[in-house]
């Protein structure tokens, strides 16, 4: 099994100055487009996937159904 860490993450707005959190708990490369992101200290959530368990589907995840021919 493979473990995935999720953070809740802590970075400055580039427009407001204010610092902001994540609603949701972000791995790693997700929080990488956050400008300076920082782990907030007590958010780790740990998962466990089967590797096989889960296809890689993004290619397609978001674009509407081809049309019948």
């Amino acid at each position: 099994m493979k473990k995935i860490e999720y953070w809740r993450w802590r970075y400055r707005d580039p427009q407001t100055g204010r610092v902001c959190r994540t609603l949701f708990q972000l791995t790693a490369e997700e929080a990488a487009e956050y400008p300076q992101a920082e782990r907030i200290e007590g958010t780790l959530l740990l998962r466990e996937v089967e590797e096989s368990d889960f296809a890689d589907t993004t290619p397609r995840v978001f674009r509407p159904p081809r049309p019948a021919e």
